[in-house]
């Protein structure tokens, strides 16, 4: 085997269609697909998506960098990942060297053996979760309707952006240029937050600061006409107009984006656990808090306080720790997120309501008002708790949970 062939697992870019399976985790696009993806698609989605791609780098550049920063040879280091790839993670060269997995001062063998690949999300996800329960997750205004008739909070749904004939009980339905103006201009709805309805990744997400008879001015982007943001930004995707959350004043030294908690929920007849929590914090006038996006961090988190462990900026070869914020040199390390119980307090309140999905992901907003649900997804990635906190997701707790659920390979 190629150490090509051991990297690619990673699925193609039309695996992020809505008809296969949309949480967060499981794209992973490759690079020569980037450019004809672009060509294709103009719309926001995928010209967010033809940016993940391009962030990609090549083998001899992991192989480079993990020499580099470990001081190994070439030789031991692909041996070793070819034993980690063979074994029950099943990583590719990319998670290897990004994860940091070469690095012996900080992982003996065992905790290498920790770390899996995110390719294995979804066999995992479907041994663990009933899926005929995904929509209930994965269709952002369906999950919101349901939760709406809970105590649980979740930001306030406005508008869906649709040109199909498919109804939503209860909500403004837009379809035309024309009626995205009137709305925007004659309610009072601004700012708010546009996101595509079965989305990842926060692909195409846009921020609506402002609007007047002619266009909409939106963070990081500037303005657009209602014609243009109709055919070019929104196309055929239907999309969710949500009013914008705020955060509470302990993240103003940070960021002035919506940062968000995520929760990795497992849920088996001891109750509820969640072995895992990661503060999303995105950069400084960057639309949103996926770890993909340029500038933005990853913390991790201490499940039980909700005191930051690590803090960590990432780009294509790896993470760099950061102890304070790098633009703005406020501790971070260290630091207790405000209103931890009162999240964790909703975490446990919402899991429930989705039983038949074992294993969840929840994002959620901390604001001055106390917590929200932004997002709850069926499965999770396992990427993002091993770059934010550079310990693999297979616990034995974890592994104990999976295999319980009836994955035994691992």
């Amino acid at each position: 085997m190629s150490i090509a062939a051991g990297n690619a697992s990673k699925t193609s870019p039309e695996t992020t269609d809505h008809a296969v399976e949309p949480t967060d985790p499981k794209i992973g696009p490759a690079d020569a697909d980037a450019r004809a993806l672009q060509a294709q698609v103009s719309h926001a989605v995928g010209r967010d998506l033809a940016d993940y791609a391009n962030a990609k780098v090549g083998i001899a550049d992991y192989l480079r960098h993990a020499q580099k920063q470990s001081g190994r040879g070439p030789l031991e280091l692909v041996r070793e990942y070819y034993r980690l790839h063979r074994g029950p993670g099943k990583m590719t060269l990319s998670e290897y060297v990004q994860y940091g997995v070469y690095d012996r001062k900080r992982h003996s063998p065992e905790d290498q053996a920790r770390f899996i690949t995110n390719s294995l999300h979804w066999p995992i996800t479907h041994a663990c979760c009933d899926m005929t329960w995904q929509a209930t997750t994965e269709d952002k205004w369906l999950c919101s309707h349901i939760l709406s008739q809970s105590q649980i909070r979740v930001p306030e749904t406005l508008a869906v952006i649709d040109k199909t004939e498919r109804a939503y009980p209860k909500t403004h339905k837009i379809a035309t240029a024309g009626a995205l103006r009137d709305f925007l201009t004659s309610q009072d709805v601004l700012p708010l937050f546009g996101k595509e309805n079965r989305g990842i990744c926060s692909f195409g997400a846009f921020l609506v600061e402002a609007a007047d008879a002619d266009g909409m001015i939106l963070k990081g982007q500037g303005r657009i006409g209602y014609e243009a943001c109709m055919d070019q930004l929104i196309g055929a995707t239907p999309y969710l107009l949500q009013r914008l959350e705020r955060n509470h004043g302990f993240f103003d030294r940070y960021t002035d984006g919506l940062a968000t908690v995520r929760v990795c929920i497992l849920l088996d007849g001891d109750g509820i656990k969640i072995p895992f929590a990661v503060l999303k914090l995105p950069a400084p006038g960057t639309v949103a808090d996926s770890f993909w996006r340029p500038g933005n961090l990853a913390c991790n988190l201490d499940p039980a306080s909700g005191r930051i462990v690590t803090a960590r900026s990432k780009d294509a070869l790896g993470t760099t720790d950061h102890a304070l914020h790098p633009q703005s040199d406020a501790p971070l390390v260290g630091e207790a997120l405000p209103l931890w119980q009162p999240l964790l307090d909703l975490a446990h309140a919402c899991a429930p309501v989705f039983a038949p999905v074992r294993y969840q992901s929840m994002d959620i907003a901390i604001t001055a008002d106390g917590p929200v649900l932004i997002e709850i997804n069926t499965g999770g990635g396992f990427d993002l708790p091993q770059l934010a906190s550079g310990v693999g997701f297979l616990t034995d707790e974890v592994r104990s949970f999976f295999r319980a659920c009836g994955y035994k390979a691992l």
